[in-house]
């Protein structure tokens, strides 16, 4: 047996160890994107026994329901979401609710306390990537608690710890090692503090400290993470080869924002707002709080997070920095990073490589 079917044996028993465990068994619902993480988990949570899960849910933007978006053909293919998650709904069995909000609901109106409202009082942000993420879970968090649903699986934590994304897979096996244990010193996930609002629990397997050790320490190595399945090149290719019969198994990593549909916003928000608008708001952002709006998507997300955070009564949880600020918005930035996560710049800190 050769090295990588060694580890992708021992991953595979390690998963079904984590995935047996109570709190793993009482996710009633899982947030299933189609991508390879919840395919994992959800295939592997609903065949072991005492398993609770029933319900899946996927997010799906309807093109139809935003006539400007449909108007300038910025839907250019069906978001893949669906298209994986329904063949592991069906494989599965589960109860699988596909909400199709428009980008409206999801942005602009609501009733109560909209989507990108809850977003961005809970994260404290107007960066457009994470925002653009955070109300597809939003939005699916809210519809879990409509239906009853009282603790839903993630798949948190494996791109981060598995080089998931592109810009990992392109690295050197030493650089790829440092990265990945200051990734997992830093990584933060919304549908955590998003749940704690909702008054809802969320978890992941591979959030759990056993399959966390196995990434930054044993299977801390390029040679596992990165490689062919399949004749394409991935990242993740020890969950890959651990789990070759998973719906998902094949799936290229596509970010929430990409196959929930999403990702239109920054050209929406190009249609939305003149460039008087922005010319005038973002002098007003940098006059009254000096802070820097950079776009037309920012400046979108900047009014309500002006409203709420800045003037509203929500609790305020930023802090100004004036010897480790962000350059744009000057709040504190977070210990470890160069990512500022209040409006987004990167890099917001000089980048210092070993």
């Amino acid at each position: 047996m050769s090295f990588i079917d060694r580890e992708s044996a021992y991953v595979r028993q390690l998963f079904t160890e984590v995935l047996s465990s109570r709190e793993a068994l009482k996710c009633d619902a899982v947030l299933l994107s189609g991508g390879l993480d919840t395919s994992i988990a959800s295939e592997t949570l609903k065949q072991l026994p005492g398993s609770q899960l029933h319900t899946a849910i996927t997010v799906t933007i309807d093109p139809a329901q935003n006539e400007l978006a449909k108007s300038h053909a910025l839907f250019s293919q069906e978001p893949q979401d669906v298209i994986y998650a329904r063949k592991i709904a069906e494989k599965l069995g589960l109860d699988h609710h596909i909400l199709t909000p428009a980008l409206d609901e999801l942005f602009f109106t609501a009733s109560g306390e909209s989507t990108l409202e809850l977003c961005v009082r809970t994260r404290q942000t107007f960066d457009g990537m994470e925002l653009r993420n955070a109300v597809v879970i939003a939005h699916a968090l809210k519809y879990a608690k409509s239906i009853g649903c009282q603790r839903v699986c993630t798949g948190d934590g494996a791109d981060e710890m598995f080089a998931g994304y592109s810009f990992m897979q392109g690295m050197s096996d030493e650089d790829l090692q440092k990265y990945t244990v200051n990734m997992v010193k830093t990584m933060s996930f919304c549908a955590v503090p998003l749940a704690k609002a909702l008054e809802l629990e969320v978890w992941s397997p591979f959030l759990d400290p056993r399959v966390i050790e196995y990434a930054t320490t044993r299977g801390n190595s390029r040679v596992l993470k990165v490689g062919q399945f399949e004749g394409v090149q991935h990242g993740k290719l020890v969950l890959r080869m651990a789990f070759p019969d998973v719906v998902s198994a094949g799936r290229k990593k596509e970010p929430i924002e990409c196959g929930s549909g999403t990702t239109v916003m920054p050209a929406l928000a190009e249609l939305a707002v003149s460039d008087n608008e922005f010319e005038s708001e973002a002098r007003d952002a940098l006059d009254k709080y000096g802070i820097v709006v950079r776009d037309k998507e920012r400046l979108v997300y900047f009014r309500t997070f002006q409203r709420v955070v800045l003037e509203g009564q929500s609790s305020n949880q930023l802090q100004k920095d004036s010897t480790d600020a962000c350059p744009d918005c000057k709040f504190r930035l977070r210990d470890g990073t160069s990512f500022c996560s209040v409006c987004g710049l990167y890099p917001a800190r000089p980048i210092i490589r070993d």
